[in-house]
């Protein structure tokens, strides 16, 4: 089990509940600290949450000792002393927890597929937010299902591509470790420059870079910490003309 958001909205009636009210979510700025209890075992957690320039709360993620750092925070939301957010690690989590009357720790569960479990933080410091940059719009010649095999020594992976538009007119994608399960790993950011692709998933500390060749398979590189794979995507069989 390991994932988490935060969410915060301030409802104020009155200058004195305003006045706490917001002493409350000034202090939910910062960087936290702490652990999910995990049956049989402590998961570490750092989360930092600040306000964008557009006055909207932001916040990103790290699992200690995994692949999952700098994961952006989603759905953060901030309500009187009560602080949700979600994240994907790669495993969609959700955290709803409160802030203590000191404004020193946060406190409450977190949530997955997996089960529940309690977790708290403690507020150690600035603020150090690392958002993603945001994805780039999506291609005709891109959008889609593709397929590919990493080759990992020991082992060969069968990896799924899905690439499509949201509402926006923006890239989304998710990778799919099929021999792992069919496990799901979002994307944090798509960059498509021409018959460049670019992937940075967060939650794995991956990133791939390809170029769409004309036969129509995207020919790049995967790397995951200090490991450099090829990788090439295919267009997948459902997917092909006959």
């Amino acid at each position: 089990m390991q994932r988490m958001t935060v969410r915060f909205i301030f409802l104020g009636a009155g200058l004195l509940v305003a006045a706490g009210l917001a002493q409350t979510t000034s202090q939910v700025f910062g960087h936290w600290q702490g652990k999910i209890q995990i049956p049989g075992r402590e998961l570490g957690i750092s989360v930092d949450l600040a306000r964008s320039p557009k006055g909207t709360w932001i916040g990103s993620m790290s699992v200690v000792g995994s692949t999952a750092v700098d994961v952006p925070l989603s759905g953060v939301v901030i309500d009187d002393a009560a602080v949700r957010f979600t994240a994907d690690l790669p495993v969609h989590a959700s955290f709803d927890g409160r802030v203590s009357g000191d404004t020193n720790t946060i406190s409450g569960t977190a949530s997955s597929v997996e089960g529940q479990a309690p977790f708290q933080l403690t507020r150690n410091g600035e603020a150090h937010v690392k958002m993603p940059p945001p994805s780039t719009a999506l291609s005709k010649e891109f959008e889609g299902a593709w397929e590919g095999t990493l080759d990992a020594g020991a082992k060969i992976l069968r990896i799924g591509l899905k690439l499509s538009e949201t509402a926006d007119g923006t890239a989304t994608a998710t990778l799919i470790s099929v021999d792992q399960g069919n496990q799901e790993i979002p994307v944090t950011t798509v960059t498509i420059n021409g018959t460049d692709l670019q992937l940075e998933a967060r939650a794995v500390s991956g990133n791939y870079r390809g170029i769409l060749g004309a036969r129509g398979d995207i020919a790049g590189e995967w790397s995951q910490g200090p490991s450099r794979l090829p990788l090439t995507f295919k267009r997948a069989s459902s997917e092909k003309k006959p």
